[in-house]
């Protein structure tokens, strides 16, 4: 799978260390996560400082969201959590393919996907993946429809679950018996005894999501955070272990829905397109649009749906508590980009963007989060250094850019004819676990 070839091909970066870059002397580093810390202002600053300021004037162009190439490109790793991503036609492929798949088959290729799901939906691939041991003939639909999940329980296991690797990953980098671990093993006795009246909820529904067992995920990744100050871990290792932390989920509203509105719906096609979903990559506004952002590529960076979606127009500053490996993921993505901008995959109209896509950033951040990137003179040298042709603009493109381009994806038609004229599923007795009906997804 090219998801392999991104995830263990990428170098896991110290700040913003990347190859064939000189990397200038810094100050220690940490992440940015407590906000109301007295340090916060310096943390936020060191925490991904090391290389020249770049202040070059934007130079890109109006663009849509859907005619931003960066999202034709397969496998990115997201600005934001770090998964790897999928374009619209990769997410159609997997839905048919999974959509007709049962048993045996159906798990093969839902583990063969593992890396795309986002955290709330793989919890739910988890359950079916378990169902499907004692159901050998059920479809995605059926080991819902069948069993009577419970969304709450559903969540917590996929919590414990990523702890348990969290503190895998920490005995593999440090050792046996170090902090991390430690942490771990705090957290995981919240889970040892199940929830009292787990389906009770007060008149807004808190309790459902929160299950009143005592694990917050902020709190959990910011401990972890944490340790680089306190225990001296590297910010390598920090960074190579928040990335299996921050697959946690948080809520058991967004897997209720996800299972009523599409479990029992008896379109196993639509059900898959629906748990990959999340993992489409889509062009971010690193100023919000509802803030004035324009719609530009000097102001778009590839993101999953799943963190375009939830960040909204929230602070960045707010936004790095949730993922406060972002910075390190950003650089990541931006090297990965580069990439392709070299050998020419999305045209000769993007050789400015990595110059761009770190304006914007340092700009939105104000200075805290620092890129090492290549600029236009540094991508042409090594397309000559490798052999490769220097691809020439398309002004054509640029000019229809924000209107008639619309990306060169149009759908495979064998999916939508398989969901055309399907009526809206029916909730069946599931609704009786659910908050009311006008609750929404977190």
């Amino acid at each position: 799978m090219q998801v392999q070839r991104i995830m263990a091909g990428m170098p896991i970066l110290n700040s913003v260390q990347t190859k064939n870059v000189q990397q200038a002397d810094k100050a220690p580093v940490s992440n940015p996560v407590k906000e109301d810390s007295p340090k916060t202002s310096q943390i936020l600053r060191n925490y991904f400082m090391g290389s020249q300021m770049v202040n070059p004037a934007f130079t890109g162009f109006p663009c849509s969201t859907s005619n931003f190439k960066v999202k034709e490109l397969e496998d990115m790793p997201c600005t934001c959590c770090g998964r790897p991503m999928m374009t619209n036609k990769q997410t159609d492929e997997f839905a048919l393919k999974a959509g007709k798949a049962a048993g045996a088959e159906l798990n093969n290729i839902l583990e063969e996907n593992m890396p795309y799901f986002r955290a709330e939906e793989k919890a739910i691939v988890h359950y079916i993946q378990k169902q499907l041991k004692d159901m050998p003939d059920a479809t995605l639909t059926t080991a819902i429809s069948r069993t009577a999940p419970d969304p709450v329980k559903i969540l917590q296991d996929e919590q414990a679950d990523v702890i348990k690797r969290t503190s895998e990953k920490s005995k593999e980098l440090l050792g046996e018996k170090n902090p991390i671990q430690s942490l771990c093993e705090r957290e995981l006795t919240k889970f040892a005894a199940p929830s009292k009246d787990r389906r009770k909820k007060d008149g807004n529904n808190k309790d459902f999501d929160s299950a009143k067992n005592g694990f917050n995920r902020t709190d959990f990744l910011a401990n972890i955070v944490a340790m680089e100050d306190k225990k001296g871990i590297a910010h390598e290792n920090i960074h190579k272990v928040l990335d299996v932390a921050v697959q946690v989920p948080e809520s058991a509203k967004t897997i209720s829905k996800m299972i009523t509105s599409y479990g029992y719906g008896n379109n196993d096609t639509q059900f898959a397109k629906r748990l990959i979903q999340k993992a489409v990559v889509t062009a971010e506004h690193i100023h919000p649009k509802s803030k004035g952002g324009p719609n530009a590529t000097d102001n778009y960076m590839g993101e999953c749906q799943e963190c375009n979606g939830s960040r909204g127009n929230m602070s960045y500053d707010e936004w790095m508590k949730k993922y406060p490996n972002m910075p390190d993921n950003i650089q990541v993505h931006a090297d990965a980009v580069t990439e392709e901008i070299i050998k020419g995959s999305i045209g000769g109209n993007y050789d400015d963007y990595p110059v761009d896509l770190k304006e914007a950033i340092e700009k939105e951040t104000q200075g805290k989060v620092v890129l090492t990137v290549k600029n236009p003179e540094e991508i042409d040298k090594a397309r000559e250094e490798r052999g490769l042709p220097k691809p020439q603009k398309d002004e054509k493109e640029r000019a229809n850019a924000a209107g008639s381009y619309q990306g060169s994806y149009h759908g495979l038609p064998e999916l939508e004819n398989q969901n055309a004229g399907k009526k809206k599923p029916h909730h069946h007795h599931f609704e009786r676990f659910l908050p009311t009906a006008n609750t929404q997804a977190a």
